[in-house]
């Protein structure tokens, strides 16, 4: 979701809102406290965050997922399927289901290791169960979930971007948070830190008081088939467009035109048409997220058309240390052997 101006202040409408945000945050704590409803026959990671709105799980999620094949587990990744009707649970398929289906993000996740999409996360995660028949070096990785309180969580890593960081600290509507943050930070077990954004080292700090962890991340540009310096037209819909806009910069990109988007925007034929035709007069090079490509299938010959055009910029999350993905990975299994 795009996030208010005054999410990042206590000013006037913040305050007005003030009390209507001491109502939510009881409801929310009240059901962040409720004990388990299940504990799965094998790993869980949960990837989460403490505000509304992006900060990077997805990214997290998918770079986990690959070092976790790369020690040969078998990660599953489990996602509510944000903006899909299918309620699931259900194993995505790429060649069949749609982002009307399951969202954008499945899609994304399922070009890396299998998918379940289920708004019952114990349901998920026993469909998971199943199709792992349980393999040795299974693990369930769970995009968003920290929340929900009905399925244990072997571990929660907790991704917090530098820049946005808590916003004014009310919870939601007067602020960004789910819950009451102490409740949170509590719960967690580690923290990723994301970006070079001024508010870091507080971030670093307050988690430090509360006796939690932390590890540095960047989003990190993967391989790009432009050169630099190339003339290019950037579109986008997502959560923080700026992010999107560092990396090109990373890749030495000159943005000429650009268009943004809400996050999780569907596009429409006309205004795909119209990023064709801008391009085109311009004699530029079309770029846009992954996240964004995948929506382009729901577009006809328009959005196949603007899909071939179009390149993908991918990003990976980028640990500062080097090590931390294989170890956290081991973490979690340990934590589950010793249930």
């Amino acid at each position: 979701m795009k996030a208010p101006g005054f999410w990042t202040e206590r000013n006037a409408l913040a305050w007005l809102l003030y009390p209507v945000s001491l109502v939510y945050g009881r409801i929310s704590l009240a059901r962040f406290k409720k004990k388990a409803l299940y504990k799965a026959h094998m790993p869980v990671l949960c990837i989460g965050n403490l505000v509304m709105g992006g900060a990077g799980k997805t990214p997290t999620a998918i770079t986990l997922g690959r070092v976790a094949k790369g020690q040969h587990l078998s990660p599953i990744f489990l996602t509510r399927g944000f903006k899909g009707q299918e309620p699931g649970p259900l194993l995505v398929d790429p060649a069949t289901h749609s982002i009307a289906d399951v969202g954008d993000e499945a899609l994304l996740l399922a070009r890396v290791a299998p998918t379940i999409v289920s708004r019952d996360r114990v349901a998920g995660a026993k469909l998971a169960e199943e199709i792992s028949g349980g393999q040795e070096g299974s693990i369930i990785i769970m995009d968003d979930g920290f929340q929900n309180p009905y399925l244990h969580k072997d571990f929660n890593l907790i991704i917090v971007d530098s820049q946005q960081s808590l916003g004014n600290g009310f919870v939601f509507p007067a602020g960004p948070l789910r819950a009451p943050l102490h409740p949170q930070v509590w719960r967690a077990d580690q923290f990723v830190i994301v970006g070079e954004g001024s508010k870091g080292p507080q971030l670093q700090q307050l988690f430090s008081k509360l006796g939690k962890g932390t590890v540095n991340a960047r989003l990190l540009p993967g391989k790009c088939s432009l050169l630099g310096g190339t003339r290019i037209f950037a579109f986008c819909g997502i959560g923080r467009p700026d992010k999107f806009h560092r990396t090109l910069d990373q890749l030495d990109l000159a943005v000429i035109d650009h268009i943004h988007f809400d996050d999780h925007h569907s596009f429409t034929i006309e205004e795909g048409q119209e990023i064709l035709d801008r391009a085109a007069a311009q004699n530029l090079e079309i770029v846009t997220t992954a996240k964004d490509h995948v929506r382009l299938a729901e577009l006809g010959e328009v959005g196949a058309q603007l899909a071939s055009k179009a390149h993908i910029i991918e990003v990976d999350m980028g640990f500062e240390d080097k090590g931390f993905a294989a170890r956290l990975l081991t973490e979690v299994r340990r934590k589950f052997s010793r249930r």
